[in-house]
């Protein structure tokens, strides 16, 4: 699960998560008129470019009401150390699936990930492949395998 970044242009989720292909955005609000500024956003309007399958608002008990909500979002409340759900998402049958994966691969970039002591990156592009057959370990310094011979 990924939290607010500005990764990519346009819309930049509160929270996201993947379960499969299935995508579930939820966008944090702490006042109603937080809520309403959120409304004139693109992906609100034409909901077929936003993020995600299931959307979701999470707010304060009270703050909003599920008649407030625009159309197959649903309504998460925080109260009392507990999320109660108000209303169910409903799902976006089009969704902008490209704005996921250019905001999934972003965070990855960003993460710096580490297998051994090599980035992420660096492991995904093969490098480390090419030591392995050669006997050297993602942990060993590429110096000391020089000095080795290998």
């Amino acid at each position: 699960m990924l939290y607010e970044s500005a990764a990519t242009k346009g819309e930049i989720p509160d929270v996201i998560g993947w379960a499969g292909t299935a995508s579930v955005m939820i966008e944090c609000k702490v006042s109603r008129s937080d809520f309403l500024r959120d409304a004139g956003k693109k992906p609100r309007k034409k909901p077929e470019v936003g993020m995600a399958h299931r959307r979701y608002y999470l707010c304060p008990a009270d703050v909003l009401q599920v008649e407030d909500l625009p159309p197959r979002w649903g309504l998460l409340w925080a109260e009392k150390n507990r999320i109660t759900v108000k209303r169910e998402a409903r799902g976006f049958p089009q969704r902008n699936l490209l704005a996921e994966v250019q905001f999934l691969s972003s965070m990855l970039r960003r993460a710096q990930i580490r297998i051994g002591t090599r980035p992420l990156s660096e492991w995904l592009r093969g490098e480390n492949r090419f030591e392995a057959v050669r006997g050297i370990t993602p942990n060993q310094p590429r110096a000391k395998a020089a000095a080795n011979g290998s």
